[in-house]
């Protein structure tokens, strides 16, 4: 009985959701990854986030150094669709926020919103993600992919019919922080560098949902 009461009380331990405490983001260095282009890492900041978890390391990312904008301002809104934001490791399998796996491996993250349509109504609060692609099929950082041909290569990473979404949750937090939000989602903070053409850099705060799914 005592065994069984153990083995109930493991199982009931692994269904529930982590909380932010149970996760660890440390900044580690610059991206080295080969399958990464040259010009890809180039266009990165030397320091990158590692986020842990009970089980290990969730993911390694690194974010642009100075994302293009095409209007002035701290919204997802300024940034143009299909333009290059960073790269993300998985060492192991995770998920996105469709609740589709995620294949270990790496990935470029370009921005990209959802669309207006009676397919995607309260998917989400808002119309803001970064789309996974292949890194070995997406090498120009200065490329902005249009939507279609984003799509096909989000949907190549996931491996489906559809594509591999990470959730642009509203800023908020402390930058460098991993936070947990009132549906239970894993959100890591930073803040980045952006720059609108002909413009001056100002900072960018941007939440990113790497644990957890839609509701919708």
């Amino acid at each position: 009985m005592k065994t069984l009461a153990e083995a109930l009380l493991l199982v009931v331990a692994l269904a529930l959701p982590l909380r932010a405490a149970d996760y660890k983001v440390e900044t580690i260095g610059a991206l080295t990854d080969a399958a990464v282009s040259e010009a890809m890492r180039g266009e990165l900041a030397p320091s990158g986030y590692r986020v842990t978890g009970g089980s290990g390391v969730l993911c390694e990312v690194w974010f642009r150094k100075v994302i293009p904008q095409k209007s002035a301002g701290a919204d997802y809104s300024t940034l143009q669709t299909g333009t290059f934001a960073g790269v993300i490791r998985y060492p192991g399998r995770a998920g996105d926020y469709r609740g589709q796996a995620i294949r270990p491996g790496v990935y470029t993250l370009r921005y990209q919103t959802i669309p207006q349509d009676g397919n995607h109504l309260g998917v989400s609060p808002s119309a803001d993600f970064l789309l996974l692609a292949p890194a070995a099929d997406d090498k120009d950082p200065k490329a902005v992919i249009a939507y279609e041909e984003l799509v096909k290569l989000s949907k190549a990473a996931a491996g489906t019919n559809h594509p591999n979404p990470l959730y642009l949750a509203a800023p908020g937090g402390a930058p460098g922080t991993f936070k947990t939000d009132d549906e239970g989602h894993g959100i890591l903070e930073v803040k980045l560098k952006a720059k609108p053409a002909g413009g001056g850099e100002s900072d960018f705060p941007l939440a990113v949902v790497l644990v957890g799914k839609s509701a919708g």
